[in-house]
């Protein structure tokens, strides 16, 4: 039999480990929820969100656009919605995303949709980021870097 001094020994022991453990963990941000900005985008080519662009290489279609992006779910650091973009016209564009939160803090995001790529951080309650898209079959080249906020919810 095991005497009470060692017993509570080794439970001090296991509790002071798991106490170190979880101190150092760090918590993975909630996206959930819409998030909205405005694009500052450069556009070579036409097609996909912008229809409307002439741009060349040599002459870009430089357009802002409202952007929301719609996080519907999240498991851990991955998460997957809808962009929406809103030109002038009113005319709407949207497109599914899958992503991930990485790095040691869970501040950074990596996302693709369909065509591109985005890379940005998470802080203060915005999220700034580059979109990426090189040519392929659209054969339109896009880059356009934006912070957008989260949104309040609506009531329930």
């Amino acid at each position: 039999m095991i005497s009470w001094p060692r017993r509570t020994g080794a439970l001090n022991a296991a509790l002071t480990l798991i106490v170190a453990t979880t101190a150092g963990a760090v918590d993975v941000p909630d996206m959930t929820g819409r998030w909205a900005g405005q694009t500052h985008t450069i556009v070579a080519g036409t097609g996909g969100h912008f229809p409307e662009s002439k741009g060349t290489f040599e002459n870009p279609y430089l357009v802002e656009k409202e952007v929301v992006y719609d996080f519907k779910g999240q498991a851990d650091r991955r998460f997957w919605g809808v962009v929406t973009l809103v030109g002038a016209d009113g005319k709407q564009t949207s497109e599914p995303f899958i992503g991930q939160l990485t790095g040691s803090d869970y501040r950074t995001l990596i996302m693709i949709d369909a065509d591109g790529y985005y890379h940005g951080t998470l802080a203060d309650g915005k999220f700034t980021y580059c979109y990426t898209h090189a040519g392929g079959q659209s054969q339109t080249s896009v880059i356009g870097c934006q912070e957008v906020t989260r949104l309040p919810e609506g009531p329930k």
